[in-house]
């Protein structure tokens, strides 16, 4: 019966040939498949769904291009090799593996994966010049899909339930968290992305698998309904298997999903986590607690607390801490386009770290990060020790890549030349040794200590990786910024400045949209929903949400 149906295809897809059908969809995709639906070969890979509504009639999607670059709409064309896995039926779905394995079958896309951090795709018809649909989407979560909430039409939405090959719908259950730890006077001990020693509150995920905190409750008044947490960013929402995920509670929802719309009473109260059903999940109450000390569970989820003097957020309250070698961030490059190439032969952004010292430091243990509330995201392996030790009064370099199949020198994550932060940590995973962030630098421009070690920072158009950087040449010393301050965000017919300015509209792909001259508000009612970023005329960058 498979044969026949496969004969029955070709046989069909020579007679309709590469006719255009307007009325494809880009349905569902996911850029970060860690648990999730594996490819023909196995591997869990990124892929993006194509939906063809009821009555358009079979369609080969030979001949037929996806890209992820708006300025390169033939990026990469479906092959004809082989009709049985790109034909896709009336009212039925197919699927293309972003995965660069293009040798794996005509629905192996060969020229680009997708990035976790957010990207724009786009389905082009044969001509190579007629968008048939595309999405925009931001930081995506392990194992969360970002898709229509009804086939082939309405909003974009996040699926916890990822709906491979089949009809979109969410459903979500109510899964056992606790409230872990709590910290009230948080006056200099761990910060947020936006730079700020807010109060937070600490959930723990006991389960062995991820659990998204999107739709849950929080209440700090009694009411256990008080705040419900919106599922927008389940990349700030989510806690991996036996994981944690703070809540910031500082009373500015405007800064991300896991910023609460109140702050904690210093003297004391009570907390409830509810599950998305209403269920009452737990009560917690804590009382006064010390400036830069939290209260929380001796163990994780355990039923006695206790004051730590070091708090733990995100990590075990069993954590051993470990104090970190004297080591310096000295210099980045968030965007490489024709700077040095690494041992791939690719133009991949670095990561500089200087050692001091007057002896060699092995980093194995140690770990990178690109996410302040991650610090232990990516852990340099100790497999080869030789490799990633550091001689003394000198410099190693890391390829922030996301590459890590390519070597021990290969960061799990890449950079952004819009606006990013990169921190390095003690092999606890959660002691700083140093940390640096950065707003807009121009490709191929690094931004280092402007002599190695040094506290100040500036743009060098003359990179020095692995080597010092004493004597490069400068190109802007950046001073000291206000930040950009908008609202509404997320918006969804205009964002107001707070003051009058020049600003240019970007994708979040870095694509610039638009360019405008004296304004101090933007309208943004014809934008599809999605993030993007605002750069003012004097360097600042803002990420905007478009509801």
């Amino acid at each position: 019966m498979r044969g026949l149906l496969a004969f029955v295809l070709v046989f069909l897809c020579g007679t309709i040939g590469l006719s255009q059908n307007m009325n494809l969809r880009i349905n569902e995709i996911i850029a970060s498949n860690k648990a999730g639906q594996m490819d023909d070969f196995f591997d869990r890979d990124d892929w993006i769904e194509i939906y063809n509504p009821p009555g358009s009639g079979i369609t080969n999607l030979a001949g037929y291009y996806i890209t992820d670059n708006p300025d390169s709409l033939d990026k990469w064309q479906i092959p004809s090799t082989d009709p049985t896995v790109t034909t896709v039926l009336p009212g039925a779905f197919i699927v293309l593996w972003a995965d660069k394995d293009g040798h794996q079958g005509a629905h192996h896309i060969d020229s680009f994966s997708l990035s976790a951090d957010g990207e724009t795709i786009l389905l082009v018809a044969p001509d190579g010049e007629t968008i048939i649909d595309s999405v925009t989407f931001g930081q995506m979560a392990p194992d969360i899909s970002y898709g229509r909430s009804v086939d082939g039409t309405g909003d974009w939405v996040f699926f916890n339930n990822v709906t491979y090959k089949a009809s979109n719908f969410e459903q979500q259950a109510t899964e056992q968290v606790y409230i872990n730890e709590v910290q009230t006077r948080n006056a200099n001990y761990f910060a947020d992305p936006d730079a700020e020693f807010d109060q937070w509150i600490e959930i723990y995920n006991p389960n062995n698998y991820q659990v998204n905190l999107a739709n849950y409750y929080i209440s700090v008044n009694g009411s256990p309904l008080q705040w419900q947490i919106a599922n927008d960013n389940p990349f700030r929402t989510y806690i991996p298997a036996n994981g944690f995920r703070l809540i910031w509670c500082d009373n500015q929802p405007n800064q991300d999903t896991n910023h609460a719309p109140f702050t904690l009473n210093e003297a004391g109260g009570t907390i409830t986590i509810t599950g998305p059903n209403q269920t009452l999940l737990e009560t917690y109450t804590y009382g006064d607690i010390a400036e830069n000390a939290s209260y929380g569970r001796q163990s994780d989820g355990a039923a006695n607390s206790v004051v730590f003097n070091q708090p733990t957020p995100t990590m075990t309250n069993q954590l051993v801490f470990i104090q970190p070698e004297n080591l310096l961030i000295n210099e980045v490059l968030s965007a490489n386009q024709n700077d040095i190439e690494d041992n791939a032969d690719q133009r991949e952004d670095w990561i500089e770290i200087y050692n001091p010292n007057n002896y060699a430091v092995n980093l194995g243990g140690y770990y990178l990060s690109d996410n302040s509330e991650n610090r232990s995201k990516w852990r340099i392996p100790t497999s080869f020790p030789d490799s990633v030790t550091v001689p003394a009064n000198s410099w190693i370099l890391f390829w922030a890549d996301d590459d890590d199949d390519q070597g021990v020198l290969h960061a799990k994550f890449r950079l952004s030349n819009n606006g990013e932060y990169v921190g390095l940590f003690a092999p606890d995973g959660f002691t700083m040794a140093d940390e640096v962030s950065w707003g807009y630098v121009a490709p191929d421009i690094s931004y280092g200590r402007h002599t190695d070690g040094a506290p100040n920072w500036v743009q060098f158009i003359e990179t020095t990786p692995d080597a010092s950087n004493n004597g490069a040449t400068v190109s802007i010393k950046l001073s000291e910024k206000m930040p950009l301050f908008a609202y509404p965000n997320p918006a969804r017919d205009f964002i107001r400045f707070n003051e009058t300015m020049n600003v240019e509209l970007y994708s979040i792909s870095g694509t610039l949209l638009e360019r405008h001259i004296n304004i101090n508000q933007l309208a943004v009612s014809h934008l599809s929903s999605g993030i993007y970023l605002v750069r003012s005329d004097k360097g600042q960058v803002l990420r905007m949400v478009k509801e």
